[in-house]
């Protein structure tokens, strides 16, 4: 049996396609991460606060103040938000136990395994 060149170079045309599609889609994924992450570092907010700031275009005192109001701002959402994520993993772990409680023992020694544990930066 033989395969037309045409049929050949439809698949190999198919195969790019897919092939360039997978490899985007993966480096979309990987792109929208780090921008997640770098969205999430408080340095970033202020910079972009600045950033909009600056078309203002505000003399050096203004320029000092606002930083020092950009600055005051993010250290209280900073604190907002750990706090915030401090009294999620609070209802969490209230769920847990109780969810823990209802277990036989043999079901205990799993629900150990594949409990979620709270991030390192959350102190109780």
């Amino acid at each position: 049996m033989t395969v037309s060149l045409r049929s050949k170079a439809g698949c190999v045309i198919t195969l790019l396609i897919l092939l360039s599609t997978g490899v985007g889609f993966t480096l979309g994924i990987l792109v929208a991460k780090g921008i997640q992450k770098k969205k999430e570092d408080p340095t970033f907010w202020k910079q972009a606060a600045m950033k909009k700031l600056d078309e203002l275009n505000p003399n050096e005192a203004q320029r000092k103040r606002f930083e020092y109001h950009t600055e005051q701002a993010v250290t209280e959402l900073s604190d907002l938000r750990q706090e915030g994520i401090r009294r999620v993993w609070e209802v969490l772990d209230r769920a847990l136990d109780d969810i823990e409680a209802d277990l036989q023992p043999e079901q205990k020694e799993t629900f150990e395994k594949i409990r979620p544990k709270p991030p390192e930066s959350i102190s109780k």
